[in-house]
């Protein structure tokens, strides 16, 4: 955990919004230079991945205040009952601006996904461009962004990993997010130097992220039809996700029902009355999977009618 990477003139620079920036900046340059060699213009391509970067940013913001809403809510409206309710949080005055604060973290993947993907529609549609060759040209670098967005996870000390007794557990500090929670959940006392031994989530999705990067890309240099690399990471991706979603330990995301599983958090090794099953990440991801199912059926009839001269 690292959260200030430097200072610059009395002001801290987070890591978190370093990574953010470095995955936007390296995921603009491929998709960019990907989109010429494949015939699309570039121009479209750059002014696209800027409503991208606004919308993606404004969907996993909202995603965020939306799943935590007291903590940004009554900040602003009703300071003296988010002390009553989060005395550990307590402020001496209003404060609404913590709204606008991502960069001490504060957002949801899935919320920036949503808002990039309507962005890229809306703004295809009004070009009278076809939409699935952009989606295949820019949805690996969304994979890279995953693995730059996590490690800024890690930095940030944000959306740590469920308590485990494995040897390749970590560990944070004092002050940390994760430290809190145990503090608050009685696993550890104050007078603790560090938070209990949790599963590195962050970097074992990070590490996805990279490895369905390549996978995409090499799907990209094979593909058949328009929108196969797109829905190959909408039936990836969730996936993926839904499976990290058993090795969280923050509760920040949000569950639509605890339903805990015994013999998968046993066979996990996880405790047995940890919540298996519904978070908010994984209902979405059952939605993206259907739709990803759905688009692959489409174009796969299509595919044939093209290939019958129908």
């Amino acid at each position: 955990m690292h959260p200030v990477l430097t200072t610059i003139l009395g002001q801290p620079v987070y890591l978190y919004a370093v990574a953010i920036a470095a995955g936007f900046i390296i995921g603009i340059w491929l998709s960019a230079r990907h989109a010429e060699r494949v015939g699309i213009d570039r121009n479209l391509v750059l002014d696209l991945c800027w409503w991208i970067i606004v919308m993606s940013l404004v969907g996993a913001r909202v995603g965020f205040i939306i799943v935590e809403w007291d903590q940004y809510y009554l900040p602003c409206v009703d300071f003296e009952l988010f002390n009553t309710l989060y005395p550990d949080k307590a402020i001496t005055a209003p404060d609404c601006l913590r709204l606008l604060r991502f960069w001490n973290g504060g957002l949801v993947f899935y919320g920036g996904v949503i808002g990039a993907m309507l962005a890229m529609v809306w703004y295809l549609r009004r070009e009278k461009h076809p939409i699935l060759p952009v989606a295949d040209a820019l949805i690996p670098c969304l994979a890279l962004g995953q693995f730059f967005g996590r490690l800024g996870c890690w930095a940030a000390g944000c959306c740590w990993g469920a308590v485990t007794q494995a040897s390749y557990g970590v560990e944070f500090p004092r002050g940390s997010q994760a430290f809190r929670f145990h503090v608050e959940e009685g696993l550890i006392t104050q007078a603790a130097e560090h938070s209990e031994t949790v599963h590195a989530v962050q970097l074992y999705d990070a590490l996805g992220g990279l490895l369905l990067f390549g996978l995409l890309i090499l799907i990209r240099h094979r593909k058949r039809y328009h929108g196969q690399v797109f829905i190959w990471w909408m039936m990836i991706y969730p996936l993926m996700r839904s499976t990290m979603e058993l090795f969280r330990g923050d509760t920040e995301r949000g569950f639509l029902f605890e339903w805990p599983l015994e013999a998968v958090n046993r066979a996990l090794g996880l405790a047995a009355n940890k919540a298996t099953l519904l978070s908010t990440s994984q209902f979405i991801s059952i939605g993206f999977t259907l739709v990803g199912v759905a688009l692959l059926v489409h174009q796969r009839r299509r595919q044939r009618r093209h290939a019958h001269g129908t």
